[in-house]
């Protein structure tokens, strides 16, 4: 063999171990925040299909100019989305729960509760004897459950249309977010018998091509997940200290 050739072949074998290393330096990193603008931010939920959802949140501040809402929407195994929200108008400055239900082209939007001001809580949405049931938590230990609607005999499917995000207060409407939004969030899917944190993920739309998008969307935020259940949302600085808490100790 040749010096020639043998530096080559040298050469191409150092360049295939620094690829290799960078690979692996990339994929060792660590999360960081992402930001988004005009979209829903929060988590998608990425485990396996199941019959509830809890979802939590706690608005540590909040600065909007015009309302948001904390939803927790669910695409079904039927196609039908469910959406069970927590929400404050700009007209208003007392927030309340209601739920809405998208069934082909026909949007249900029932009322929903009183006014109720839950900076912290839960949003829970289960599916039982062929009806999809919406409710809410105030202690993590019993539910509310304010509507019911009957979906057939679905199960709550995961990917980009299952999310728990921070959102515009309705109507498809951006929620303006300023300085001084910070809002905490955790989700928990039912495994039949327990409920256990769920693999979650910050939502793309740019990597979605088959899936309901909520209307709603904040101009700007940071959002940060570890894929383990927790995140949060901010602006205008990026926060990266998450914690799923516990799990809660109602049943659905």
């Amino acid at each position: 063999m040749s010096l020639a050739k043998a530096i080559g072949i040298g050469f191409l074998i150092l360049l295939v171990l620094g690829l290799a290393l960078a690979v692996i330096n990339y994929m060792n990193q660590p999360p960081q925040p992402q930001l988004v603008t005009s979209q829903a931010a929060g988590l998608i939920y990425e485990g396996p299909p199941t019959t509830a959802l809890a979802g939590y949140y706690c608005i540590e501040s909040m600065n909007s100019a015009n309302g948001y809402s904390i939803q927790l929407n669910a695409l079904l195994s039927n196609m039908m989305e469910v959406q069970d929200v927590y929400v404050l108008p700009p007209y208003s400055s007392e927030p309340y729960y209601e739920p809405a239900v998208l069934h082909g082209d026909v949007l249900y939007f029932p009322p929903g509760t009183g006014f109720i001001n839950a900076p912290c809580a839960w949003l829970i949405m289960s599916i039982e004897n062929n009806y999809a049931y919406f409710g809410y938590s105030l202690d993590g230990q019993s539910i509310t459950w304010f509507y019911k609607y009957p979906v057939g005999d679905a199960t709550i499917e995961p990917g980009p249309s299952t999310e728990l995000v921070l959102a515009g207060y309705g109507n498809g409407e951006q929620a303006q977010l300023g300085s001084g939004t910070l809002v905490y969030l955790a989700l928990f899917y039912w495994n039949g018998t327990n409920w256990e944190p769920a693999p979650v993920g910050v939502f793309s739309p740019y990597s979605c091509t088959e899936c309901f998008l909520t209307g709603e969307s904040v101009n700007h935020a940071y959002v940060f997940t570890d894929g383990i259940c927790s995140g949060v949302v901010s602006w205008p600085a990026p926060v990266n200290n998450t914690q799923c808490p516990g799990a809660p100790s109602f049943k659905p």
